[in-house]
């Protein structure tokens, strides 16, 4: 059966089956801009198209292997050492707030993964709207692509992740990425988003949102920018232990190395 319902911003929800598809009916990608901007006190300048109706899943790093990705996900396509980096495994499960419950990541927890690798498909940079033919990357292994922030809407609620990986299935389609072709999946999936990300936004782990990219000065305030201070601290407080050097007092815990990092720790540190 289909249930029709209004809600805010003339957004309507058609909810069938297991997925919530909601079709924003006659708004623009302007009116969508000025929701996250009055949500968020942000001036948006950047005029990247919304991505809307995009079935999104839930990974993370250390994902164990499936028949999509034999590897599982304790590398990155352009990280080798990504569950080495971050610190762990990014367990959806036993979490305090946004993070796993036994360790601080030494990467933002705030991630996503979309189809396109650039380092393995160059012939494609050219769909990059960011993509500058007069400065070519650096080396052949240097993306454009990696630490791009996107902003992602669930239900009137937003929140803000990098680019980290890519997925879902496919590593080849700009064409849906920074084009108007929809994704093409075996699952119909065109988004992959972290465990951080699925708590902040109430996901299920199969559910539809819709998703734009947006420039690192609009990323308004919240726990995605938060995390990024805190892994930078937590980097270094790892960088000191291997390397036998003075740093912080003996017995400190990383909690207490990341709050005594600032005058005031973050509340979602220790709860929600």
């Amino acid at each position: 059966m289909l249930v029709l319902q209004r809600s805010r911003a003339r957004i309507f929800s058609v909810v069938f089956g297991s997925l919530v598809l909601s079709p924003y009916v006659g708004v623009s990608n302007e009116e969508f801009d000025r929701l996250l901007e009055r949500q968020h006190g942000v001036k948006l300048r950047s005029s990247y198209p919304w991505k809307t109706n995009i079935i999104t899943t839930c990974f993370w790093i250390g994902d164990d292997r499936t028949q999509y990705s034999p590897q599982g996900n304790f590398k990155s396509a352009w990280d080798t050492s990504w569950r080495k980096n971050y610190g762990g495994d990014d367990f959806p499960h036993h979490r305090i707030a946004y993070h796993p419950a036994s360790f601080l990541p030494g990467l933002n927890p705030f991630y996503v993964a979309l189809p396109y690798n650039d380092v393995a498909h160059p012939e494609k940079r050219h769909l990059i709207p960011w993509f500058d033919p007069t400065k070519p990357p650096k080396s052949a292994f240097t993306s454009l692509l990696r630490g791009r922030w996107v902003a992602i809407l669930y239900r009137g609620r937003f929140a803000f992740g990098t680019w980290e990986d890519v997925g879902p299935f496919r590593s080849d389609h700009a064409e849906y990425v920074f084009g108007n072709e929809r994704p093409q999946t075996p699952t119909g999936a065109g988004l992959d988003v972290s465990p951080a990300i699925r708590d902040y936004l109430g996901l299920t782990g199969r559910d539809v949102t819709h998703w734009r990219f947006i420039e690192e000065n609009e990323v308004p305030a919240g726990p995605w920018l938060e995390y990024r201070k805190i892994a930078a601290v937590t980097r270094i407080i790892r960088e000191k232990k291997r390397n036998n050097t003075q740093g912080f007092p003996s017995g400190a815990t990383h909690t207490s190395a990341v709050t005594n990092s600032s005058t005031t720790a973050p509340s979602y540190l220790s709860s929600r």
